[in-house]
């Protein structure tokens, strides 16, 4: 009976909007203590919600129109692969075998090569880019081939900018390439930690010389 009753306040207690602090989650964990066995209603709720201190730092504006034009072509390559039966039936009675070669090439293009070079070209489009605080760690969000979000978790340490950045392009994490905006950070010191520009000028002085007596000695 004792449990029941804990267990029902512990729920109500839950609903409050007080109840989502870290304080309060700890305070509803710690009435488990008042059963001898674990309440599971009580253990599912008593878990501790994760990114509440992660703030958006950055979007990118153009989101909509990659999600929409990506959402055309994939929709235009399926109407291609069904219709390329009748293209095929069609393209047989009036010009025999080249007609089905012209046709299954410039259908073949539009199906298959127009998805896969959108793709390769949006896939580096940050549209969301977020900070946690607590562990300094950011969350770039790119959309996949798909139209699915996908995370890529990167901190300052583990950016690489290349001296020679290639197309669409920014900085790297790992093997995978990002492109921002800089004019769209909200606060332009994310961008210069994610850049590196907060950090002193190597001028490469020390490598250069090496480099000269290597060659006076040669």
């Amino acid at each position: 009976m004792l449990c029941l009753r804990v267990m029902s306040r512990g729920i109500r207690y839950l609903q409050s909007p007080v109840a989502h602090s870290k304080q309060s989650i700890l305070c509803c964990c710690s009435m488990k203590s008042a059963c001898r066995r674990p309440v599971p209603v009580l253990k599912y709720f008593c878990t501790e919600a994760t990114g509440e201190n992660e703030k958006q730092v950055y979007h990118g504006v153009l989101t909509p129109q990659i999600r929409a034009v990506k959402v055309f072509s994939l929709v235009t390559s399926i109407g291609g692969l069904v219709a390329q039966p009748i293209l095929l039936e069609q393209a047989n009675k009036i010009g025999g075998t080249p007609m089905i070669v012209a046709i299954c090439g410039i259908a073949g293009f539009f199906t298959f090569v127009t998805p896969f070079l959108l793709h390769l070209i949006t896939k580096r489009y940050v549209t969301d880019l977020s900070y946690d605080s607590t562990t300094q760690e950011y969350t770039a969000i790119t959309i996949t081939f798909l139209l699915q979000r996908q995370q890529t978790k990167f901190r300052i340490k583990d950016v690489v900018v290349p001296e020679v950045p290639g197309m669409f392009t920014t900085f790297m994490v790992g093997d995978k390439s990002l492109f921002v905006d800089p004019t769209l950070f909200p606060d332009p010191t994310h961008y210069i930690k994610i850049m590196g520009y907060d950090k002193p000028i190597d001028f490469k002085f020390e490598e250069a010389r090496r480099t000269l007596e290597q060659e006076s000695k040669k």
